[in-house]
């Protein structure tokens, strides 16, 4: 799972509480973990393997939740699935990941070296930080989504400047990338509220009922899903265009080849005729203006078809 990648435990000592961050888990951090916390094993299990789906399980002494966030593949890109694991107690809270979540990795990295940016999370217990962790986690969704905006209006341009052939691929490729994002977000809303609702019913926290800081969260997610339904839209509209750009511009060349066959049909057929071998019966034979007499009659059909067209305004 975590490939070659070597695994890095560190931890942040707080007043009253422990932030372990964990970068890469092995089988062997786990196997610490599971004796010095006695997690469920089915929870140790998920930290080893990847998963599909945001979860949350409740216990009487810990939460564990599982987190999907989207990460921007430059190389591909593709949006692609990043997994954070929570572990949430009242005397810790332990992050497991892989080495791809910048901004968890950069806001632990200020914690450990800012003392004075650390005292601000000197709660009893960690719901604060963890917000804190969840609230920049969403914030890093926002300039992908800004992002997608932008490609959106870029092939908008595009199809209108005459490069339908060229869109198609982008069009699918940005197409992928909002029907991902939207499978990682779509059921964040749900379990962040189950989560407050644990955090406020569970006496081992210190989050009180009337607490509503967490609730920006879930107004976070739902911005971020209607603006993906809206980019959805779009960009389905979009393809929809760029199909009718291609199609009606397939069409009119189409009509273009058809009417040059049907006006060449009959000048193909005249000249058939008179290039049968029947010399005695054929006319304007021995008639010194002969080829030209026969011309002059293929260009006067040709141009009274083109008449007739163009009278029917067939093109």
């Amino acid at each position: 799972m975590n490939g070659l990648k070597r695994c890095v435990k560190k931890e942040i000592k707080f007043s009253n509480f422990s932030w372990i961050n964990i970068s890469n888990p092995n089988e062997g951090e786990i196997q610490k973990l599971a004796e010095r916390h006695k997690f469920h094993p089915l929870d140790l299990q998920e930290c080893l393997k990847s998963t599909q789906r945001t979860k949350i399980d409740a216990y009487h002494d810990y939460i564990f939740l599982i987190t999907l966030f989207p990460i921007y593949n430059r190389q591909t890109r593709a949006i692609e699935s990043g997994e954070i694991d929570f572990f949430i107690s009242r005397k810790y809270l332990i992050t497991i990941h892989r080495d791809n979540f910048l901004p968890l990795n950069d806001f632990f990295h200020v914690l450990e070296i800012h003392s004075e940016f650390r005292n601000k999370f000197s709660d009893f217990s960690p719901e604060p930080l963890l917000y804190e962790i969840l609230n920049k986690l969403f914030l890093y969704c926002f300039p992908m989504i800004d992002h997608l905006i932008l490609d959106c209006d870029d092939i908008e341009k595009a199809i209108f400047s005459d490069k339908m052939e060229k869109m198609i691929s982008e069009i699918l490729l940005l197409r992928r990338n909002i029907t991902d994002f939207r499978k990682l977000m779509q059921v964040h809303k749900n379990v962040l509220k189950k989560l407050i609702q644990n955090l406020k019913d569970n006496p081992l926290y210190v989050m009180k009922k009337t607490d509503v800081y967490f609730e920006s969260l879930v107004e976070y997610d739902k911005e971020l899903w209607d603006t993906l339904d809206n980019l959805k839209e779009r960009i389905e509209a979009l393809q929809e265009t760029n199909e009718s750009q291609i199609s009606f511009k397939l069409s009119h060349i189409m009509k273009i080849l058809t009417i040059i066959s049907v006006i060449t049909f009959p000048i193909t057929l005249i000249a058939a005729i008179f290039g049968m071998n029947t010399l005695r019966t054929m006319p304007f034979v021995d008639h010194p203006f002969g080829f030209w007499i026969v011309i002059a009659f293929m260009l006067s059909i040709a141009s009274g078809m083109l008449i007739i067209f163009k009278k029917n305004k067939w093109f």
